[in-house]
């Protein structure tokens, strides 16, 4: 099941929502047979993939309920490529509710007890948006400016620190300082 998942969420990231059962069986090196024995249809197993990528996801969040400022670009930016992929492809929300929006507010909303639930809703929009832009786009626009992979990785240590200061994140010393390679 676990490979299932796993070829389902490479294959979403790589190219999106046009897949088969027997290119996702192929992938997690399963015969296809398997996704209906394990999930029924194609629909469930992509209702598994996303259920999956938000458990990871909100596995990051800290005892508080923050997320770390470079949640998008875990595991090579495999939570904003999926959405991005999704919202561009389904005509259905696969994320109508996610673990770590709700819980960063809550958080939010307890180390900052004066703000507004607009100023509170605002941080975490901004934050989540930039986070997932650059996660989407940060690479493409660096080779089209020709920015060299050092100053590259500064850049984006930059954007992990606007984005924790933004989303009021406790500590962004505790991000990633190289590329995520899992």
């Amino acid at each position: 099941m676990a490979a299932l998942v796993d070829a389902t969420t490479a294959l979403i990231v790589e190219q999106g929502m046009t897949m088969s059962v027997r290119e996702i069986a192929r992938r997690a090196g399963v015969n296809h047979g398997l996704v209906h024995t394990y999930f029924g249809s194609k629909e469930a197993l992509l209702e598994a993939t996303f259920r999956a990528i938000n458990d990871r996801a909100g596995d990051e969040l800290d005892a508080d309920g923050f997320p770390p400022a470079d949640l998008a670009f875990r595991r090579d930016g495999e939570l904003a490529k999926a959405t991005a992929r999704a919202l561009l492809d389904l005509a259905d929300d696969p994320f109508p509710s996610h673990p770590v929006l709700p819980a960063w507010r809550r958080a939010l909303a307890t180390t900052n007890p004066d703000s507004t639930d607009h100023e509170l809703n605002e941080r975490i929009l901004i934050a989540t948006t930039l986070a997932l832009g650059w996660s989407l786009f940060g690479e493409h626009f660096g080779r089209i400016l020709e920015v060299d992979p050092e100053a590259r990785r500064s850049i984006e240590q930059r954007v992990v620190e606007t984005i924790a200061e933004i989303g009021g994140l406790p500590d962004a010393r505790r991000v990633r300082q190289q590329p995520d390679e899992s």
